[in-house]
């Protein structure tokens, strides 16, 4: 990599830093203003549990991000960027175009993602094999 690719992903991935911190932070302040609001009406009652879940899941991924930039910033200083944590092989340039944080290469990343979906499968009762009669 020359030494401009270096500071426009440094620079890419800084900015995404500093979105993703004010995008928590807003979260934060957002999850406080609905602690704040008293009411018995069963109808705001749901909405604000609603409202608190998908702000709880926005905030989540947020951090789950905002972990794979640092992740990638520290590669990026430690000449190990768009190498794969998982397997050490290079990670696709249009990949890391498209996603300059991007850790794992697709082959990890669809493999990881496939584990999750089958470990919630596993841990709400569905197996993925089919049930035997």
């Amino acid at each position: 990599m020359t030494t401009k690719q270096i500071k426009d992903i440094r620079r890419r991935l800084s900015d995404e830093c500093e979105t993703l911190i004010g995008s928590i932070n807003r979260n934060r302040q957002a999850v406080e203003e609905i602690t704040l609001e008293n009411t018995e009406d069963e109808a705001d009652l749901a909405n604000i549990s609603h409202d608190r879940d998908l702000l709880y899941n926005v905030h989540k991924g947020g951090f789950e991000r905002l972990r794979s930039v640092r992740e990638a910033i520290k590669a990026l200083e430690n000449g190990q960027y768009g190498e794969c944590i998982s397997c050490g092989n290079d990670i696709n340039k249009k990949r890391l175009e498209a996603v300059p944080w991007a850790t794992t290469c697709i082959r990890c990343q669809e493999e990881a993602e496939a584990e999750q979906v089958s470990s919630r499968m596993s841990l709400s009762g569905l197996d993925a094999e089919a049930p035997e009669f």
